[in-house]
């Protein structure tokens, strides 16, 4: 059996859609960037032996860099997707759009589990500290706004892991000089 103690692995925080100030769909500029950076992260964290890569699988990015990784699984065999979802009837408060990507995602990933049995108002919290915790590094789409990404990064940070913060005109107390290239 493999030791995954010794394998890099990676979670994602970031927005729901009604956060983002672009449209979440291919026909925005934004959009496209904000893809191209996920898919160039996630490639050269591929590089560096993080092979594992775990979604809290929210609408908006969790579920938008879960694709990623699934996309990119089909050159690296070799990473594994594993979903962390906050509680067992999360997909059905989706809406139809984001629960049909939900259930593909599902049914492709490497792995799920659920953070907590039922909806409370801290499950996600329990789940967000469950793949902080699993992680090396934190991969987020932050710029500035209060809510649960902001929080999970102060968790991240407490905790001394890797903060790559992928929105480039983002200047806040989690972002950092040093880019992915320099891991």
């Amino acid at each position: 059996m493999i030791n995954t103690n010794l394998i890099k692995k990676a979670c994602f925080t970031g927005y729901r859609p009604e956060k983002f100030p672009f449209k979440l769909n291919d026909e925005d500029v934004d959009f496209q960037i904000l893809k191209s950076r996920i898919i160039k992260t996630l490639s050269a964290l591929i590089e560096d032996d993080c092979k594992i890569f775990y979604s809290g699988m929210a609408m908006g990015f969790d579920i938008i860099c879960a694709e990623c990784v699934l996309e990119l699984k089909k050159i690296h065999k070799d990473i594994r997707l594993i979903c962390a979802i906050p509680f067992k009837d999360h997909g059905k408060s989706l809406s139809y759009e984001w629960r049909k990507r939900y259930f593909k995602i599902l049914d492709n990933c490497d792995e799920f589990s659920y953070t907590s049995d039922d909806y409370s108002n801290t499950c996600y919290h329990v789940r967000n500290k469950f793949m902080v915790d699993q992680s090396d590094f934190v991969i987020c789409w932050y710029d500035g706004k209060p809510g649960g990404t902001r929080n999970t990064l102060k968790y991240a940070a407490k905790k001394h892991r890797f903060i790559i913060n992928i929105n480039i005109n983002s200047l806040d107390e989690f972002s950092t000089t040093q880019t992915i290239m320099d891991i």
